[in-house]
């Protein structure tokens, strides 16, 4: 019986690879779809498409996987890749993904170096206007989202853009080659414009039909000698001197090869492809527009085409350089290009893959100018009303232009504007879209409730997100708006200011970051929200040993991994194999528990990034019975010497050579209250809300327990409990000297 294919695509979220993997998942094949970086739009495209989106992936789980794709973006030593090579997998990147699938279809290959995916979503546009049964897949999404991307049919015709950029174009033979352009680009792939014109020769050689070229661009002339293949061309002569008129033309040779009778308003009900021209805002005053351009030739057409549209405005552009290769390439021909705004700002260069190119930065693109020297921004909320206070009242068009990440900044810069610089309407309209229907967006939200100890202020943003997808976007938004992050787990070993939190809360209460899953060879993978102590029962039915201490510990997995959670004389660390966290850049890393440094209450690498989940491994086999019996006997341990009223835990680490609750039950000091705040009578390292505490009430106990155990013992006590909206330094550096002080370091 011949083996199923199942596919994994490692960087699904690319806009090549999306439809190409839904199209697929249509096709009937069993996709799973896996990219770190997977925003909300596309993760909706996939789903609906039938493929299984992963936030989690581990190596072991590539052996029900037969064929890997990767995106070009995706580095040759990502460890998944790697993996699947050890694994003697089937690895391919997504244009020869296509190309085996083109193989079995007469392949209309829409190519070019400018106006690929604009051109392949106008003849998706017209196959669906005039019913012609045909498959297609689009390097990107349309401005509709109830459109796809792609359509799977039995059809034997498939219309699909070929990608020069990463060799890829090597590996078709199409039936029919529509050629719109070329220019040269790409420099880390070709060094000179003979090399790009060789690739587009070689393909138009293996083409099998018919080739077409705009007539008047002299491609035909350029690229005559075809290997068989009859030579077509199409007049752009009547049309405007632009990519989007030119492109409507060389969409409607292609549909009328395939038999379509095309209307002259064909594209007037056009939806257009998302960053392509895409109208973002609109008054009387003021037009904003993203445009996905990112080569000068690209870029002196928009602006001449926004001139022509928008006579007699202003016209200010956002330019985003894309890559260090190809701004290093370019930087002259794009002074050139956008000396015709009467505005120019420049933001920071987007890197996609590339490490940074002496001569391809930000520096020696502004040093290309010889006048008029643009202004740089941040790529943040300041650099937002930097470009806000240039605004005139004179009409303006504001063009954000580039193929990066700007979309993100425009976003902001649109609902600054909408919502009259009011940060919070500006927040909430930003992530509108960005995130799914499902993650939770609220704003002065009481924490008071979500912490063990009851007490404390409000969130000013706080969100559940429900994804790892929803979590990057929300992420984003607080670099962009400028906002503080704190991540809330269940809420114990934590302190909340009375006046609240003014950032955004993110706390991992949905579904996905519930799960806790049995692996292999004695293992337990939990995402950050499971909670410890169903930890200890998965673990329990499984028959592994060695969780047990956690039982009673009221916490999530992602807070004992920040803090290394104990008890019973046992660590987390102890049972951890890898962690899979957010570093503070926002690098997703998939370490072994050697990598980090953790110690007493404290892992350095996480404290400063974000837990997704670990790999825990079991130090032994053991009975159900047995465990359970343990894990019953550590819960009765802790209810016997630990108060049932709401705390946050022990309140004091432990000081080198004692213990917090020993020092504090020696001298006395149990009872000791501030309000409704009081040191437990069960354990000294307890503060317990007794009904209505402040968090001031508790913050002022803190004091006066640190003051009365060190005048009576000379130890000082630091606090355990994190502080959330204000700093344990900055309350108690006016009052006892730290430990470190004490002793002199």
């Amino acid at each position: 019986m011949a083996e199923i294919e199942t596919y994994l695509f490692i960087g699904v979220g690319g806009m090549g690879m999306a439809p190409l993997a839904s199209w697929l998942a249509k096709s009937g094949a069993t996709i799973t779809g896996y990219d770190d970086h997977l925003r909300e739009p596309v993760r909706r495209v996939l789903v609906n498409a039938g493929v299984e989106v992963r936030d989690i992936l581990f190596a072991e789980q590539l052996d029900r996987i037969t064929t890997v794709v990767y995106s070009s973006a995706i580095q040759a030593s990502h460890p998944l890749l790697e993996s699947a090579r050890a694994r003697g997998l089937k690895v391919l990147r997504r244009g020869e993904m296509l190309a085996e699938i083109s193989s079995t279809k007469k392949l209309i290959a829409v190519v070019g170096s400018h106006g690929k995916t604009t051109t392949t979503g106008m003849i998706a546009h017209g196959l669906r206007s005039y019913g012609i049964d045909a498959n297609f897949i689009v390097g990107g999404l349309f401005n509709d989202p109830d459109l796809a991307p792609y359509h799977y049919s039995e059809s034997e015709w498939l219309v699909a853009e070929v990608d020069e950029s990463d060799g890829t174009i090597d590996s078709f033979s199409p039936e029919v080659t529509l050629l719109l352009n070329v220019d040269w680009d790409h420099a880390d792939r070709y060094s000179d414009e003979a090399m790009i014109d060789e690739a587009f020769r070689q393909l138009i050689v293996r083409t099998q039909s018919r080739v077409l070229f705009p007539s008047e661009s002299g491609l035909a002339e350029r690229f005559h000698e075809t290997g068989g293949a009859a030579i077509e061309t199409y007049s752009t002569a009547s049309k405007e001197d632009c990519f989007n008129r030119s492109n409507e033309v060389a969409a409607i040779a292609v549909l009328e090869l395939l038999g379509a009778q095309v209307n002259a308003d064909l594209f007037d009900s056009f939806p257009g492809v998302a960053r392509r021209q895409t109208c973002l805002f609109k008054t009387d005053s003021l037009t904003v527009i993203e445009d996905y351009a990112h080569h000068p030739t690209e870029i002196s057409a928009l602006l001449q085409r926004l001139r022509k549209q928008s006579s007699g405005e202003r016209l200010v552009v956002v330019f985003q350089p894309h890559r260090y290769s190809r701004t290093k390439q370019f930087k002259r021909a794009f002074a050139e290009s956008l000396f015709g705004a009467d505005k120019l700002f420049l933001l920071p260069v987007y890197a996609a893959h590339e490490s940074e190119q002496s001569g391809g930065l930000l520096e020696d693109l502004v040093g290309a100018f010889d006048v008029g020297a643009p202004e740089c921004l941040t790529m943040d909320i300041a650099g937002v009303q930097q470009l806000v206070q240039s605004l005139t009242d004179q009409p303006t068009t504001v063009a954000f232009v580039g193929a990066g990440d700007l979309d993100g900044f425009a976003g902001v810069f649109v609902e600054w504007i909408r919502c009259k610089g009011a940060l919070d309407g500006a927040w909430f309209g930003y992530l509108g879209g960005r995130v799914a229907p499902e993650c939770t967006l609220k704003s002065n939200e009481p924490l008071a409730n979500k912490t063990t100890l009851r007490v404390g202020g409000a969130a000013r943003f706080y969100a559940e997100p429900s994804s790892l997808a929803d979590l990057r976007a929300l992420l984003r938004s607080a670099k962009l708006f400028g906002l503080e992050i704190f991540c809330l787990g269940r809420g114990s070993n934590l302190l909340v200011s009375d006046s609240g939190f003014d950032g955004l809360v993110i706390r991992f209460s949905a579904p996905a970051w519930r799960k806790v899953e049995t692996l292999s060879n004695g293992r337990i993978w939990a995402a950050a929200g499971g909670r410890l102590k169903e930890i200890c029962g998965h673990a329990a039915k499984a028959g592994l040993a060695g969780f047990e201490f956690l039982e009673g510990i009221p916490g999530a997995v992602g807070g004992a991994l920040r803090m290394n959670a104990g008890a019973m004389g046992s660590w987390m660390f102890d049972v951890v194999e890898r962690v899979q966290y957010l570093d503070e850049t926002g690098k997703l890393l998939d370490l072994p528990k050697d990598a980090f440094h953790f110690g007493y209450r404290k892992v350095e690498e996480i404290s400063r990034g974000i837990a997704l989940g670990a790999i825990l491994k079991s130090p032994e086999s053991g009975e159900e019975a047995s465990i359970r019996s343990r894990m019953d006997s550590y819960s009765s341990s802790r209810k016997e010497s630990q108060p049932r009223a709401p705390s946050a835990g022990c309140i004091f680490k432990n000081p080198e050579g004692n213990y917090a609750g020993k020092l504090i039950d020696t001298h006395g000091i149990k009872g000791m209250s501030v309000g409704a705040a009081e040191v437990s009578d069960v354990h000294g390292n307890f503060i317990v809300n007794t009904g209505g505490a402040t968090s001031e009430d508790v913050i002022e106990l803190v004091r006066r327990v640190r003051a009365a155990v060190y005048e009576q013992s000379g130890y000082i006590l630091e606090p355990e409990v994190l502080l959330v909206g204000d700093s344990w330094d900055s309350i108690l550096g006016s009052g006892l000297p730290t430990e470190k002080e004490a002793k002199g370091v």
